[in-house]
């Protein structure tokens, strides 16, 4: 009988040390596009994951994908099964990957943002009509605010791509910033606060762009509406000390409205037809 129950035991603990945990299978990716380093957007989403983590009773893990285009790819191929995105990627994603909008975040009491673009100091340079034969630096190819905006507002000053003398696609937000302090670039697109971080660094703002629509959390078209709803729910009621890891002037989360996107529409639609 003892041989048995030893027996009976070594077969339990065999089945427990080789069964994968049932939770485990039950991870949730949220992707990040690459607008700030991999280091900095994994302490920024950490612990807005681990937060909805604790709401829906889920774990949830957090990728960063290696470009916009990358992102847009993997949250429509349900490899991400929600994400934070750009919102030119939404409104030009939206339809074709079937997303299913979750929450707008809402900067500085509004659910809109602007972009800038940048100088370095003391370079003479004081309006967009003065880029014409220089250098630009753009971001990521995609990025509202270092490649689609800043070209958008350029064309409407009648400077196309190649009225410059030279432009890049160099990465990040920062590494913008860096590429025009350096003299390497003449102007770039940025978001203000790093146009701010950059300020005392030699760099000035000579150009705004209108409002734009803020960055939305989007689900995958295979998340099931009751997980979806859960994490709408803890976005909605994130503790606001939380959410301004992302962006220190955030006030909170909404719906996502889609008409308001279609300012976005337009300006993709005017710039894809000069990057073809």
């Amino acid at each position: 009988m003892n041989r048995l129950m030893h027996l009976i035991s070594a077969f339990v603990c065999t089945v427990l040390l080789t069964v994968t945990p049932a939770w485990a299978n039950d991870t949730l990716v949220m992707g990040v596009h690459p607008y700030k380093s991999a280091q900095e957007l994994h302490k920024i989403f950490k612990p807005i994951a681990d937060y909805i983590s604790q709401k829906i009773g889920k774990p949830v893990e957090v990728r960063v994908a290696q470009s916009y285009e990358d992102a847009a790819e993997k949250v429509g191929s349900g490899k991400y099964d929600f994400s934070y995105m750009g919102p030119i990627v939404y409104a030009t994603e939206s339809g074709p990957r079937h997303l299913k909008p979750l929450v707008q975040i809402i900067n500085d009491g509004k659910p809109t943002f602007y972009g800038v673009i940048v100088v370095k100091k003391g370079s003479g340079l004081t309006s967009l009509k003065q880029l014409k034969g220089r250098n630009f630096a753009f971001g990521e190819k995609g990025s509202t605010l270092t490649h689609v905006v800043p070209l958008y507002l350029l064309m409407n000053e009648g400077i196309h791509p190649q009225d410059l003398n030279k432009h890049a696609f160099v990465g990040s937000h920062d590494n913008v910033a860096l590429s025009v302090r350096s003299g390497m670039f003449d102007a770039g697109g940025l978001m203000p606060d790093i146009a701010e971080k950059y300020r005392n660094q030699g760099l000035e703002i000579i150009a705004k762009s209108p409002e734009l629509p803020e960055h939305v959390f989007v689900a995958t078209s295979h998340m099931d509406a009751e997980t979806g709803k859960k994490i709408q729910d803890a976005l909605l009621t994130m503790d606001l000390s939380i959410l301004k890891g992302i962006k220190a002037s955030l006030t909170g989360t909404r719906k996502v409205h889609d008409k308001d996107f279609d300012i976005l529409r337009t300006i993709m639609s005017k710039v894809e037809k000069e990057t073809r």
